[in-house]
């Protein structure tokens, strides 16, 4: 990869993370890309193709991909070929051209490029094919290539921005004639739909760490107004704890979800469990769920005996992440040792995992 190319890449990041925070937009309402990229670069011809996506990392990762001979084939990684036709010509002259889509809910907009053979052979614009082309840039935008009814490949671009060769080694002068541009698309995402989409997705993404953050559910028989009485107890125990704990009758679930999926949906997205098994009831059926998704469970029983010897004998041996606690009269005077311990495992999966997962160091 070209110094120069990624020097302009960061460059431009910059100066988008400037504008960002000096308007004091929300970082929320933009793509995440802005805040956290991964750009992949490519040399086409006598041009320089960026394309930038959502990080899967914090901070910005550079990709040098070579040299290509049409954009469509560094969009859809595609084999190499020369394209014969294109669908655009590239302006040779004025400030940055932005094709912007719209993008959110039931909102989308896809560039059908028709190619006339199964080989492709076409290109999005003729950038790179003529002596010198404007700044170019496309905003949300799925493309797809297609040989009559039938698709060849489909890609979202979030961002993607061409750069002559001139326009790169001169970055104050390609910033200064398509600042107000891409300043402008950046306000009007944020202001829009858009940005509605962007907030309501990070939000998802938010609650779904919060809930592995600070959520835990409590299983046992709820059938009985006496036990039900306690396994609130023991709710209300957790929550006094800052922890958001939930019987499982209490959470929701959509109609086309199984027992089994509710179950497994919340325990896999729950810090760890908690099941009170004094006697028989629907957590014998719930227990297998809980332990095929390896959520973490502790088993509060009474002393010297439980619900069925069908259960709680995994700790023993096999499932390091199940244990049994026993309890005297009430399930609340075993919690704090039952808590310490899912806390304890909870650190050392991060850790081992951390060890595990290269992107996560």
């Amino acid at each position: 990869m070209s110094q120069s190319a990624q020097s302009f890449a960061r460059n431009f990041l910059e100066r988008i993370r400037s504008f960002v925070n000096s308007e004091k937009l929300m970082i929320k309402r933009l793509p995440k890309w802005v805040e956290s990229a991964n750009v992949k670069i490519t040399k086409l011809n006598n041009s320089n193709l960026f394309l930038f996506e959502d990080s899967l990392i914090k901070g910005d990762s550079f990709v040098d991909c070579g040299g290509a001979k049409s954009d469509l084939q560094f969009f859809l990684e595609l084999p190499e070929y020369v394209p014969k036709t294109v669908s655009f010509m590239a302006p040779h002259k004025g400030g940055l051209i932005i094709l912007h889509g719209e993008y959110g809910k039931d909102k989308k907009v896809v560039f059908n490029v028709i190619s006339s053979d199964k080989r492709g052979h076409s290109a999005l614009f003729n950038a790179g094919y003529i002596p010198y082309h404007s700044p170019l840039a496309i905003v949300n935008i799925f493309i797809k290539l297609s040989v009559s009814e039938d698709v060849l490949a489909i890609r979202f671009v979030p961002f993607a921005i061409y750069v002559h060769d001139e326009d790169l080694n001169d970055f104050e002068g390609f910033w200064d004639k398509c600042t107000p541009h891409i300043q402008n698309t950046l306000q009007f995402i944020h202001d829009s739909d858009a940005g509605d989409y962007y907030q309501s997705t990070e939000g998802r993404k938010s609650a779904v760490l919060v809930g592995k953050e600070k959520s835990v559910i409590v299983f046992g028989k709820d059938s009985n107004p006496g036990m039900l009485s306690e396994l609130h107890q023991v709710r209300d125990y957790l929550r006094t704890k800052d922890y958001d704990a939930y019987l499982l009758r209490d959470l929701p679930e959509h109609p086309s979800m199984s027992l089994e999926e509710k179950v497994k949906l919340w325990a896999l997205a729950t810090r760890f469990c908690i099941m009170v098994d004094r006697e028989p009831s629907g957590h014998l059926v719930e227990y297998p769920y809980v332990k095929s998704v390896r959520a973490i469970l502790a088993l509060l029983r009474p002393e010297g005996r439980g619900s069925t010897y069908m259960i709680g004998n995994d700790e023993i041996i096999d499932f390091g992440y199940i244990n049994v606690f026993e309890f005297r009269n009430s399930p609340i005077g075993i919690l704090d040792t039952a808590i310490a311990w899912a806390e304890e495992l909870v650190k050392k999966r991060i850790e081992k995992y951390k060890k595990a997962y290269p992107w996560r160091k």
